[in-house]
């Protein structure tokens, strides 16, 4: 079982990502149209290498302005052809050749540190001379005419996609910004099934709203539109302030019986409402609850809420029980208010989302003599991942042209495309790579031992070219499933009936993918265990941060928001998780401290759903709760004090704080138990502060807890 969660998880889609079916559909039309063409033309073979020209050209495409993507389309179009050219030049020259490909190899790594440009064309240009090398021999004449029409293709991708997409709009952004909406009611109906899983939930939403508020910003800057920069940012407002509250509900925990089946009913109405307003942003608003259900729902529990507080003034329910069903149907109302005014900014974005924008271009970094002699030591991890590369590439490349092995290209190949600067990485990407070969190259090779007719092959190119780019951004193994019968049936256009090769292919991928693996352990390598305490512990500080604004904001209710310190809290907390993800994966880890960090990141981000959940709780009445300054003082000193007895002295005044709070509740309850008798449904000032102090006091609680915890994990 284990075995097949590992094999499950390389193709688990990329957070936040979806299929892109117009991309899909633009780049089968700008990549298949020349095989297209020279089949009708009687000449199969041009149109390959044309096509050939294209699919280089389109793992440069990063977008941007229609301008700007277009101009550096064409240059690496061209660059890519004189990169094929010089590799049909050294077929036969393996010296001249392996220099050409470890340069280009080297600066492909070194990518930004150079220049933009040579970041934007990655490893592009080694691939065309790698394709360019496994070529046939042929004259000077058939030599040029290649060079042409790989040249051709490039400029042909440039100049149909310049044509094809769209121009950029704002519904683009909009389907940024619904993705937290969605996500939102998703985790609202899991706390209505009493599904809700602590961290995860709370984590997607919030890692949707920051892609919602990174896509926003194409509104703003000298090119953008501040009228609708000024639309769009009430509702993401509205959106931070629905993955706040859900947060605060679900640290709630279960209903009480009495309530259970009126708050699911108002809560599922609510998350059905939530969706909705993700449906306005993309004109798929769909059927869901209406806004009469919805206000029959929270009506219903209202009146199940009115009847436990009368029951409680008779001794028949305990009193914590009717301040918990009030919290939870407080905290309804607020989402209900925000989802309504969510829905009101939805529907007036919808009469302009046909809008164009104007992104700004994308900023190039120009050449820096001194950054990049900064960059060449062995202190920079991305010089000694070039220098890795480099190497293997290099002797995978010197490897199969000894051995005269069939498509040894393809090995070098599957060089740059599963070397990653981390150890882990490299391990996934191998897996990723091998299994999407084999289950590619397996159906490729099905059908070119099937179909012999050179149109109906270009008819199913463009079906995998299409599928392929569509389900690029969902997960890299998809691409690896569909990019190989691609190459593999360009190629059999010019060979028909030649399945072996996919066959061969295949292996000479498993080899490159083994080199990859060998080379990424045994040169410089680059280890996410040894890292692991390093950024377990920055991690604990950047929270313990965001804690302290946390706590002064709720002591201080005019002090400065807190937005920049949770956002810092929680990057640093994803790259540590993700180092931990990778560190699994190494070989030579030691399991019990890996297990450890794994356990502290967890509560860390537990730390985070609380402290997210005591954001919404901020009021004036809290800051008067008694300890709460003590409290505020300790908590994040218990967490970074240098010395060991320091924490612990700390985490004892933080104790000894909460009890304070915990009697002061406990005498509030007991006047209120008074005052029900008299005034059960009057608002008096007991139960005014027991609904803004309970709530605070309780996550104070939760806390203090995930504190205790961290303390006890080993040092």
């Amino acid at each position: 079982m284990t075995g097949h969660r590992s094999w499950a998880r390389l193709f688990e889609p990329v957070p936040g990502s979806r299929p892109a079916a117009l991309a899909g559909l633009t780049n089968g039309v700008a990549v298949g149209f020349p095989l297209l063409v020279g089949v009708a033309a009687g000449d199969p073979a041009a149109g390959a290498l044309a096509c050939l020209g294209a699919y280089v050209a389109a793992f440069t495409n990063k977008g941007g302005p229609r301008g700007q993507r277009t101009a550096g389309l064409a240059v690496a179009g061209a660059v890519n052809a004189l990169a094929f050219w010089a590799g049909e030049l050294v077929t036969d020259l393996f010296p001249l050749a392996l220099a050409l490909l470890t340069a280009l190899v080297f600066l492909a790594a070194m990518g930004q540190a150079v220049h933009g440009t040579v970041a934007r064309l990655g490893t592009m240009p080694a691939t065309a001379l790698l394709a360019g090398a496994g070529q046939a021999g042929s004259d000077a004449v058939g030599t040029v005419r290649a060079f042409l029409l790989v040249l051709a293709g490039g400029l042909w991708y440039a100049a149909a996609t310049g044509l094809l997409t769209p121009v950029p709009r704002l519904r683009s952004v909009l389907a940024a910004v619904a993705e937290p909406f969605r996500e939102t009611g998703r985790h609202l109906d899991r706390i209505a099934a009493a599904s809700h899983r602590p961290g995860g939930d709370h984590a997607r939403a919030v890692a949707a709203l920051r892609r919602a508020e990174q896509a926003a910003q194409a509104l703003h800057g000298p090119d953008g539109d501040e009228y609708l920069a000024s639309l769009v940012a009430p509702l993401l407002r509205q959106a931070s302030v629905l993955v706040d509250l859900t947060a605060a509900l679900a640290e709630t925990g279960a209903p009480p019986q009495a309530v259970l089946e009126p708050f699911t009913a108002a809560s599922r109405a609510l998350a059905d409402q939530i969706a909705q307003v993700a449906g306005l942003l993309t004109r798929r608003p769909g059927r869901g609850t209406s806004l009469k259900d919805m206000a029959d729902a929270m009506a219903t529990l209202t009146l199940a809420c009115d009847r436990l507080r009368s029951r409680a003034a008779t001794g028949q329910e305990p009193y914590p029980a009717v301040a918990k069903a009030g919290r939870q149907r407080r905290l309804l109302a607020r989402i209900r208010t925000a989802t309504g005014t969510a829905h009101h900014h939805a529907r007036t974005l919808r009469g302009v989302a046909g809008t164009r924008i104007h992104p700004a271009p994308a900023p190039q970094a120009p050449f820096d003599a001194a950054r990049l002699r900064a960059t060449m030591t062995f202190s920079s991890s991305a010089y000694r991942h070039a220098l890795r590369v480099t190497a293997v590439a290099a002797a995978v490349f010197t490897l199969v042209w000894a051995a005269r092995l069939p498509h040894g290209e393809w090995a070098t190949l599957a060089v740059l495309r599963v070397l990653r600067p981390q150890y882990g990485a490299t391990l996934e990407r191998a897996g990723q790579r091998i299994t999407g070969n084999l289950v590619g190259g397996t159906c490729a090779a099905l059908i070119i031992a099937g179909v012999k007719e050179p149109a109906l092959l270009a008819v199913m190119l463009f079906a995998v070219i299409s599928a392929g780019f569509a389900l690029r951004p969902v997960n890299y193994a998809f691409w690896v499933v569909f990019g190989t019968p691609l190459v593999l049936l360009i190629g059999d256009v010019t060979q028909p009936g030649d399945w072996g090769s996919a066959l061969e292919r295949i292996a000479m991928t498993v080899l490159g993918s083994v080199a990859a693996l060998l080379g990424g352990y045994l040169l410089w390598p680059t280890w996410d265990h040894d890292r692991l305490t390093e950024q377990t512990t920055e991690a604990t500080r950047a929270v313990a941060a965001y804690l302290d604004a946390a706590l002064n904001r709720l002591t201080h209710p005019r002090s400065p928001s807190t937005d920049q310190t949770r956002r810092r809290a929680e990057s640093i907390l994803a790259k540590a998780q993700t180092s931990q993800q990778h560190a699994r994966r190494e070989p030579g880890h030691d399991p019990r401290a890996v297990s450890d960090a794994s356990t502290t990141l967890a509560v860390l981000a537990t730390l985070m759903e609380h402290l997210t959940a005591l954001t919404a709780h901020s009021t004036r009445q809290a800051a008067l709760i008694p300890g709460l300054s003590d409290y505020g003082t300790h908590a994040p000193a218990a967490l970074t004090a240098p010395q060991a007895d320091e924490r612990t002295a700390h985490a004892a005044a933080l104790a000894d704080a909460l009890d304070d709070m915990r009697l002061y509740l406990e005498g509030l309850h007991t006047q209120r138990l008074r005052e029900l008798a008299t005034r059960p449904d009057g608002d008096t000032h007991v139960r005014r502060t027991i609904r803004d102090d309970e709530p605070v006091i309780g996550l104070l609680t939760k806390i203090q807890s995930c504190i205790g915890r961290l303390l006890r994990q080993p040092a």
